[in-house]
Parts: structure tokens; C-alpha cells; sequence
């Protein structure tokens, strides 16, 4: 594909900022046009003849490939960008960025491709129901909703009073389910965050919680520096994306004496915060994979 025929849709999430900044940075260094896509106004007309097309606040949105994106608060797009992707090319796949957004979905997955993971006990938004979870799992537990970003609406737990305290907390944000786990002891206060792009890692860091945050979420406070995978985690992570369908994600393992598990799956991870230790152009990596037809 020629690069008068390309245009690259880059859609802005709250949620997920950098990475649509850099990459509309990189595409400018290489003359790649780009379409803005503002996901608050995005519309989808249906004619009476099935004709479909998609809008927003500056019009008709005509793009060849779409960048990573995260659907997260805004349900119009990923109508819209079903649409898109008839024509479109993107690594991710609508039901798969859903898959991802859903914490739940994300556990049935893995499960389904015999992938290691934290053990999970997804149920519904019922305060007895999460206690008789906690009991079972044993205390200390980690409880999120299924649906969160950015390490939002996850709590650690070590008694049954601090759980019905965090219950309501994730209770106030409105219906949905929860998923309760055990705390990992072996890597409290780590991670692993292993970034895949056209299917392959790219890159991974090891997580470290600030002060006496256990959670290792870079927004949060998290330092954070590079680490070699071993080739089973580098395959995990691998497989774990494809699991869900996600040629690019964000795959976060837990280092334990029973081998590496998969925590979390993020369709469209903030790699931009791992840009200073690494000499390749991560950026321009990224780019590329969503452009697997453009002829320089």
C-alpha cells in the first residue's frame, strides 16, 4: 500500500493518552497521515438499505488502519469500529479489546487455552456472596470489578471487615461483578509488564510499588526497569495475547514458585512510560506493526 492510499486512525481515551500522543508523533516523522478519531461524538448512521457509516464532530471518519484503542466508557465505538475494521486494518479486533476491557472474560480465555493464571472467582455485585468467596480463597484477597483501567477499583483485603468496607467502595461505582483473588505472596508489590506488538514482545519491565502501595501500577508510583523474560514467560505472554486475539496488548505476570502466572491483559498498554531504557524506537515498532502493508 502506497502512502497517498493510508491514513491512520488514532482515537483518545482518557484512560489511554500517551500512547496516541507519541504515535501521532511518530507518523508525522514519516509523512503517515493520521484522522484523529474523537470517541465522545462518535456516531454510526444505518440507512434503509444496510448502508453503514461512521462520524464524529469533524465528519465522515475514512481510515486504512487503526491504531491500538481502548473502548473503556465509550460503548458507541466499539459499534463504530466494527464498522471501521471491515476496511480497516487493526491488530485488535473489536470482541478482543472487549475481551481484554473485561477482567472476567479476560480469566474465561485463558482458561480456555490452559494458559497458568491467578487463580479467579468472578461473582456478582452481593456482599455475602463476596464474603463466602474471601472465606473459601482465605485472607488475605485481592477484589476489583471486572471492568477498571489504570489499577482503578482493585483492593487488597486481609480481613472480612476491611472486605465489606472495600465492597462498598466498588459497590458506589454502580452494577457489575466482581472478581475476587488470592494475594500472590511470592511477588507482592511486583509485576511483570510484558508489551506484545504484532504478536511478538517487543519489550518487558519488572513493576515495583511506591511506599506502601502493593499495587505496581506505573500511574500509581511504580518504578519500574527493564528484565529479561525467561522463554517460558516470553511464551506465556506471547500466547496469553493470542489467547484473547490481541496482536498487541500489554501482558502482566507474576513471578511465583509455581512458574509465571498472567494477571491482567490490557489491549492497549501505556508502553510510552518504558521508553527510557530501552534504545530501540519502541514507538516507531508500534507503528509499524499497525501499518503491516505500508510501503516506505
Amino acid at each position: 500500500m502506497k502512502l497517498g492510499y493510508m491514513r491512520l486512525g488514532v482515537a483518545r481515551n482518557p484512560y489511554a493518552t500517551n500512547v496516541p500522543t507519541r504515535l501521532v508523533e511518530a507518523a508525522a516523522t514519516r509523512g503517515i497521515p493520521v484522522r484523529a478519531i474523537d470517541l465522545p461524538t462518535l456516531t454510526v448512521d444505518i440507512g434503509l438499505n444496510g448502508d453503514v457509516a461512521v462520524y464524529d464532530a469533524a465528519g465522515a471518519v475514512e481510515i486504512t488502519s487503526l491504531a491500538p484503542y481502548l473502548l473503556f466508557g465509550y460503548p458507541t465505538a466499539a459499534h463504530a469500529f466494527r464498522i471501521l475494521s471491515r476496511h480497516a486494518y487493526t491488530q485488535n479486533p473489536v470482541d478482543s479489546v472487549l475481551t481484554a476491557d473485561d477482567k472476567a472474560s479476560t480469566a474465561v480465555q485463558l482458561a480456555t487455552a490452559s494458559l497458568p493464571q491467578v487463580p479467579s472467582t468472578v461473582c456478582s455485585l452481593d456482599l455475602e456472596r463476596a464474603l463466602a468467596v474471601a472465606d473459601e480463597i482465605r485472607y488475605p484477597v485481592v477484589i476489583k470489578r471486572t471492568h477498571g483501567a489504570q489499577g482503578r477499583w482493585v483492593r487488597r483485603a486481609g480481613q472480612a471487615t476491611l472486605l465489606a468496607k472495600t465492597f462498598h467502595e466498588l459497590e458506589a461505582e454502580g452494577p457489575g461483578a466482581l472478581v475476587v483473588q488470592p494475594e500472590v505472596a511470592d511477588f507482592y508489590g511486583r509485576s511483570i509488564r510484558a508489551v506484545i506488538t504484532g504478536g511478538h514482545l517487543l519489550a518487558a519491565t519488572l513493576r515495583t510499588a511506591a511506599g506502601n502501595d502493593w499495587r505496581s501500577n506505573v500511574a500509581g508510583g511504580a518504578t519500574q526497569h527493564p528484565v529479561d523474560l525467561t522463554p517460558d514467560e516470553k511464551k506465556l505472554a506471547e500466547d496469553a495475547a493470542r489467547a484473547v486475539g490481541l496482536g498487541h496488548a500489554g501482558i502482566d505476570i507474576l513471578r511465583t514458585a509455581r512458574g509465571p502466572l498472567v494477571l491482567e491483559i490490557n489491549s492497549c498498554p501505556d508502553f510510552t512510560s518504558m521508553l527510557p531504557y530501552f534504545d530501540k524506537d519502541l514507538t516507531q515498532a508500534v507503528l509499524s506493526a499497525c501499518l503491516p502493508l505500508y510501503d516506505d
